[in-house]
């Protein structure tokens, strides 16, 4: 018989998180340094995936099965819907705490750095977006797929679309001021969205790579954000030395 109660302390710990950073949203300079801590850990991701992939009891395919896969919490087949292959992974619950604590890490850096985009309505769009996107993220490790497929599936489903829109918006945003972040920003949507296209393409093509895919898909937005992080520390860092005393931080 499954355990809740994990679960249940991620949903706490979850709306705890999100209640904090809305309070502390005008504490522009610290939710600034968290926001680039917050990103540029999203590189250890993959790290953490490799290792429960490799305990995986029974043969996982990282090409071909979905990361959900990871997080199930029984072992056997016919665990969920769509899977009618063996699954038996014993790290799942580090898993979803990953899957967890990732979407909240992509939420708080995009509510800290949000005050390096200029200041236009379609910005905060943007960011609304990424909000999303790390809440959807979340949700997918507080409901793994076994657990309940049907709402597993419908806190996901943002998390595929909302990242390519908010990349975009940044990018033409950033053009002028930043005309090379601003490529890697359109680069990285452009890789997401032909990901996407691929994956609805899946039902006449399934011999596609589905679990690359997926990983594509999230893995060019974790990387956007990482290295993005980088380049905006690394200008913040040269500013503070050039002007020190004239440095002050934008405001969401």
């Amino acid at each position: 018989m499954n355990s809740y109660a994990p679960y249940f302390l991620m949903a706490i710990i979850f709306i705890l998180v999100i209640c904090t950073v809305f309070f502390l949203r005008k504490q522009h300079v610290a939710l600034k340094k968290v926001g680039f801590i917050c990103w540029i850990s999203l590189f250890f991701y993959f790290f953490i995936e490799y290792i429960i992939i490799r305990a995986s009891i029974v043969p996982y395919s990282f090409f071909k099965q979905p990361m959900s896969d990871l997080g199930v919490t029984v072992c056997g087949k016919n665990t969920y819907i769509l899977a009618s292959y063996e699954i038996c992974s014993p790290y799942h619950l580090l898993m979803n705490w990953t899957f967890t604590i990732t979407g909240l890490v992509i939420l708080i850096g995009s509510v800290g750095l949000h005050q390096f985009w200029p200041h236009k309505q379609q910005t905060r769009i943007a960011t609304t977006l990424l909000i999303t996107f790390g809440i959807s993220y979340s949700i997918s490790g507080i409901v793994p797929a076994d657990l309940h497929f049907l709402w597993h599936t419908l806190s996901s489903f943002p998390g595929m679309i909302v990242q390519i829109p908010a990349l975009l918006i940044i990018g033409t945003s950033i053009r002028k001021a930043k005309p090379k972040l601003a490529l890697w920003t359109f680069f990285c949507s452009s890789v997401t969205t032909i990901s996407l296209l691929l994956i609805l393409l899946l039902p006449l093509f399934p011999e596609f790579p589905g679990g690359l895919l997926q990983r594509i898909l999230y893995g060019s937005v974790y990387l956007w954000m990482t290295v993005t992080a980088v380049v905006l520390w690394r200008k913040e860092h040269i500013n503070l030395e050039d002007k020190p005393s004239k440095y002050s931080s934008r405001k969401i």
